[in-house]
């Protein structure tokens, strides 16, 4: 595209590193198979290698 000029055509934003995303996520299994260990690995930053069910 000749004739433009350089730069981004993205709006100005001081809030890009400190955007919070929020998601949902459905987790389907069998049980005992360690769904509940996965979340925590996430949520927490914990894993339980045996967790009694």
């Amino acid at each position: 595209m000749a004739g433009r000029s350089g730069g981004s055509n993205r709006p100005n934003s001081t809030a890009g590193p400190n955007k919070i995303c929020q998601f949902k996520l459905v987790l389907l299994g069998e049980s005992a198979v360690g769904k509940s260990s996965l979340v925590l690995r996430f949520v927490k930053g914990q894993f339980h290698e045996f967790q009694e069910s």
